[in-house]
């Protein structure tokens, strides 16, 4: 996983130039803006872009109001004062510019206006890191791949698997025959020749684990590939994407080839007591070590990316120098260790403690042996050639196998430690470089000026600056019993149901300036209109902060009221009647009804059906002006007369329509006559906004898919209610007593609502 970071890249200081507010930038072709990093252990906020070629770049919060403030291209100055505006700080047209050829242009996400598109932007360059890489699997098959085996990430079977590989070790070496194997393996060398097969494509499927975490998480995992790590041939995954993953997304995605490898080996244990093959219990016992070795965090094995990902940090090894230089008594720290959060830092540098120096110490040793083991090297090839030879003079083709398969694993090491000596020793050159520019070497090449200092005040005391933003804790679920039984020590984050929900109550809580009308309308009687309006109006009430009414406008004495509290004596007609008197919230309070559970209001409809009938569109509307003064959110329980004046009235103050059908074809056709009457007598806006409500009348009940896609071609959205019980008596209802589907629908139809709030208040 390779990340770029905007605020280390090793360029030199771009020739003089004198910026105008003429000046145009514009964005590189192809970039995708990714969000905040989830997790982050910086104290102040990053952003992740994606460039054309896959190389994602960490931006700070300025950098990336930059890049995205130069589309479309712009003269300097009006790009200046956006990102001002937007960042709260001053920037000037020649900080702009210095910000742009210094970080942005280096790193290939800005260009000028008239030139052509980068040809070398930078990369990552991390430490210890492959060389020699090469594509094994591209990344558009990787994706199809990962998809289908997303589901053994579902979390009991991952429980049940590591039960299972428990429980196979103890069966594999209390019933194994370990040294029967071994034996084997010496009577027979080519033997090892399977076992090289089994745990190469054991190393692909270990891949595929971290590519199908990835995907689980919901990022796209890209290439898997070959190199060289250290001196020795190693696969890789591409799941640069996981960096938009929240923490506990990164460490499943981390974790995923482990989990694989686990699963392979209960394959493997499985087969060999089916067939008592040593070969397979060998490698079984081999793959495990593998596995151990891959929990090692010293070098960038799955350990240290779930080291660095817990910390909240990308590359811990880019931590390193500036942790050390931190660490220098007398010396102040270093911005790349300020820059983190305090128990990130801590973490950082415990590690560096630890990690610096084994890494010296090995490093010393190699550099120490690399005679021998070049030597070393050398008998073993001549070894190999000898055996080639015999084999070949034989025509064993297996033993000629094995003699290539074993000088080509003599080759690949002796080739990485040259490789590694290599970049050891550019690393080496490019530092020097830039230490003799930074002392002055260059002294034609200009020096960025500063920023000035920024001026404190008490708007700096904010909840984003004073206060880390908590990571998500789960509420439901094995994941809320993990959170609560370890202490809130182990956080597992939220399922992805429950980050939905999450996501679609945020939807629902858009804020609203004034307030908006929503009619809930049928064109057919018996389709559930008034539980609709009653059951959305609760879910607002209870997810909102706002003033929520229920108005029942069935001039055929509707139900409405009866549904949330015993029947209350005063109606609409008496709230027209003394429509003059109501000037305080206090004083309409004494008309409406409230539910205990939800505090929903429902002003109810007169039961004496001729005096509903006298209502018309010029009632409504004086009622709804008086209702605009004291609520936020007025639901409009309508009849199904689509002609009678008092609905036309009411279409003409809604923002929104809720359209109620049943899950039958008689029902589509009756909601899309009432669409077709909207269209043709100017309602047409409201028409592409309308939620429509699929509601089941019996269990089971779902709507016909072409039903579905007449309303989803012509509608904003589609939810289906399902059957509930607890709706069914018509009487008084307790939304608590719904079931968990039922209540998730309502969710998905409030934000679809709410998606519109927006829309509304930009009008």
């Amino acid at each position: 996983m390779d990340l770029t970071t905007a605020d280390h890249v090793a360029t030199a200081p771009p020739a003089p130039t004198s910026p105008t507010s003429r000046q145009r930038w514009r964005q590189a072709r192809g970039l995708e803006f990714l969000g905040p990093v989830q997790g982050s252990g910086l104290k102040d906020p990053a952003f992740l872009v994606r460039r054309v070629d896959d190389q994602v770049v960490q931006l700070s919060e300025l950098l990336h109001l930059v890049v995205r403030a130069v589309e479309p291209p712009r003269p300097a100055e009006e790009v200046a004062a956006d990102v001002s505006a937007a960042y709260g700080r001053t920037l000037t047209v020649e900080g702009l510019a210095h910000l742009v050829t210094t970080r942005l242009e280096p790193l290939g996400l800005v260009v000028p206006d008239e030139s052509p598109e980068p040809t070398r932007a930078v990369r990552a360059r991390p430490l210890l890191t492959l060389t020699a890489k090469g594509t094994l699997i591209p990344a558009g098959l990787v994706n199809r791949l990962a998809g289908a085996l997303v589901p053994f990430f579902w979390p009991p079977l991952v429980v049940l698997a590591l039960a299972a590989l428990v429980a196979a070790d103890v069966a594999l070496v209390t019933q194994g025959d370990l040294w029967a194997a071994i034996g084997e393996l010496f009577a027979t060398p080519t033997i090892a020749l399977l076992i090289y097969a089994l745990l190469t494509a054991a190393a692909i499927v270990h891949e595929l684990g971290h590519a199908a975490a990835c995907r689980y998480g919901g990022a796209r995992p890209g290439e898997i590939g070959f190199g060289l790590y250290l001196v020795f041939p190693a696969f890789y995954t591409d799941v640069t994407d996981s960096y938009r993953l929240g923490r506990a997304g990164r460490v499943r995605t981390d974790l995923g080839g482990l989990h694989f490898n686990a699963l392979t080996v209960l394959v493997l244990a499985g087969a060999y007591f089916a067939t008592g093959n040593g070969v397979l219990l060998l490698t079984a016992f081999v793959l495990q070590f593998q596995m151990l070795q891959q929990l090692i965090p010293v070098v960038r094995f799955d350990g240290y990316y779930v080291l660095s990902d817990l910390a909240g940090v990308p590359d811990l090894f880019a931590r390193v120098g500036p942790v050390l230089r931190s660490l220098r008594p007398g010396h102040p720290a270093d911005p790349r260790v300020t820059e983190l959060r305090p128990r990130s830092r801590r973490f950082v540098t415990g590690w560096v403690v630890v990690v610096v120096p084994l890494l010296v110490g090995a490093l010393g040793w190699a550099v120490w042996y690399l005679p021998e083991f070049l030597e070393r090297g050398r008998e073993g090839l001549q070894l190999q050639q000898l055996v080639f030879d015999l084999a070949w003079q034989q025509r064993d083709w297996a033993a000629m196998a094995l003699a290539v398969v074993s000088i080509a694993l003599l080759l690949l090491p002796i080739l990485g430690a040259l490789l590694a000596l290599w970049r050891v020793a550019s690393t080496l050159v490019l530092l020097a470089r830039n230490r003799l520019v930074a002392n002055g070497a260059a002294p034609s090449e200009p020096v960025p000026v500063p920023d000035p200092p920024r001026v404190v005040s008490a708007a700096d005391f904010t909840d984003e600056v004073m206060y880390a933003a908590p990571a998500p804790v789960p509420t439901q679920g094995w994941r809320s019993t993990v959170y609560r039984g370890s202490g809130h020590l182990l956080n597992p984050g939220p399922s992805l149901p429950e980050q939905r929900r999450r996501e679609l109550e945020r939807r629902l809580r858009t804020p609203i300036d004034g307030s908006r009308r929503v009619v809930v309308m049928s064109r057919k009687g018996g389709v559930g209109k008034t539980t609709i309006t009653l059951a959305l109006g609760s879910t607002f009430a209870l997810l909102r902060g706002d003033r929520v009414i229920a108005v029942d406008a069935n001039p055929d004495a509707g139900n409405l009221a009866h549904r949330v509290a015993p029947p209350h004596d005063r109606t609409v007609t008496d709230v027209l009647r003394d429509l003059d008197r109501i000037t305080t919230y206090a004083a309409l309070r004494r008309y409406t009804s409230q539910a205990v559970e939800s505090r929903l209001e429902v002003l109810a409809s007169d039961d004496d059906p001729g005096i509903g009938m006298a209502l018309a569109r010029d009632d409504y509307h004086r009622l709804i002006g008086l209702l605009d003064r004291f609520y936020n959110l007025i639901l409009l329980d309508t009849g199904t007369g689509i002609l009678d004046s008092a609905n036309q009235g009411l279409l003409t103050e809604a923002d929104q329509v809720v359209l109620v059908v049943r899950a039958g074809l008689d029902g589509g056709r009756a909601g899309a006559l009432t669409l077709d009457w909207m269209d043709q007598h100017g309602f047409d806006d409201l028409v592409a906004r309308t939620v429509v409500v699929v509601n089941a009348e019996r269990r089971g009940s779902e709507p016909p898919e072409p039903m579905r896609r007449h309303f989803e071609k012509r509608c904003a959205r589609v939810v289906t209610v399902p059957w509930d019980d607890a709706l069914e008596p018509g009487a008084l209802t307790d939304m608590s007593a719904l079931h968990r589907r039922t209540r998730d629908a309502l969710v998905d139809i409030a934000a679809a609502v709410a998606d519109n709030f927006v829309l509304g208040n930009d009008s």
